[in-house]
């Protein structure tokens, strides 16, 4: 799945690459974590805690605004899926400690690579809720944005008159609503495993929506809305069927759609579809 658009917005991720250094820093000040250091590099390291705080919330604000502007201005126009967003910020998060392990090696004279487990190990607890927050907040964004975008599709439709004459409410396989489009502008129906793809037309284009459910549960919708079974795998609107030919590798319905070319038809469905295409 898509990560929501609200993540390409530049003002909650300005608003996060602030909001995170600052909860790092009341962190450190309220429980004073040792990072595991020895006695003696703790000492040093709480002895410049003043100074040392705010340059590791820096360097975290830094790599933020970086990585946010990326991803706000660089990737907006190709949307990540979440498990690709969840590796960016697995990478925003590694590079982050790499700085704070190169600043505080030299600062306390440690070794690089000794202090990295104990850096990764914090900065992940510490950055946790942060990141989890983050999330579930522009998750309820999202949410509320489509929930928005359901009720004025509904409200155009109820404006327009009986939402149920002429349309086709396609639902998932739990019965909710995923696609209400008028019975006209249905041109096909294929399955592909558990998951449906409507093509219709919207102004003249065509559009493909997938949906989880079967051509079994959607097979009384579709016959009762001008779409007659095909192919074990297709249904097909009658009205868009406009030749219907044997070829090589066996017969298909040339749909009469610019951008759609022929769907599959079976033997086993062909003498049905070729009865209702010639009454029509």
């Amino acid at each position: 799945m898509k990560i929501p658009e609200q993540l390409y917005d530049y003002k909650p991720n300005l608003i996060f690459c602030f909001f995170a250094p600052v909860f790092a820093l009341l962190f450190a000040v309220i429980y004073n974590p040792t990072f595991g250091l020895s006695p003696e590099s703790y000492a040093l390291a709480d002895g410049n805690k003043g100074f040392c705080l705010p340059i590791l919330c820096s360097i975290e604000l830094g790599v933020l605004l970086v990585s946010r502007s990326l991803l706000s201005f660089v990737f907006v126009r190709r949307r990540l899926t979440e498990m690709e967003f969840l590796l960016w910020q697995a990478i925003e998060y590694v590079v982050a400690c790499l700085f704070y392990d190169l600043f505080l090696s030299l600062y306390l004279h440690l070794s690089f690579f000794d202090l990295l487990p104990r850096i990764l190990l914090v900065s992940l607890g510490v950055n946790i809720f942060p990141y989890t927050f983050y999330w579930l907040f522009m998750e309820r964004m999202d949410r509320d944005a489509r929930i928005a975008e359901a009720y004025k599709m509904l409200n155009n439709i109820r404006s327009k008159g009986d939402p149920s004459e002429g349309m086709v409410r396609f639902t998932d396989d739990k019965g909710n609503v995923k696609l209400v489009v008028g019975a006209d502008k249905v041109i096909s129906v294929e399955s592909a495993g558990n998951y449906l793809t409507v093509t219709y037309s919207d102004d003249g284009k065509p559009v493909r929506y997938s949906l989880r459910n079967t051509m079994k549960g959607i097979d009384k919708l579709c016959s009762a809305n001008g779409m007659v079974r095909c192919h074990r795998s297709f249904f097909v609107n009658i009205n868009k069927v406009k030749v219907i030919r044997r070829t090589a590798e066996g017969m298909v319905a040339e749909i009469d759609h610019s951008g759609i070319g022929t769907v599959p038809v079976s033997r086993t469905y062909a003498s049905d579809l070729i009865t209702l295409f010639s009454e029509n």
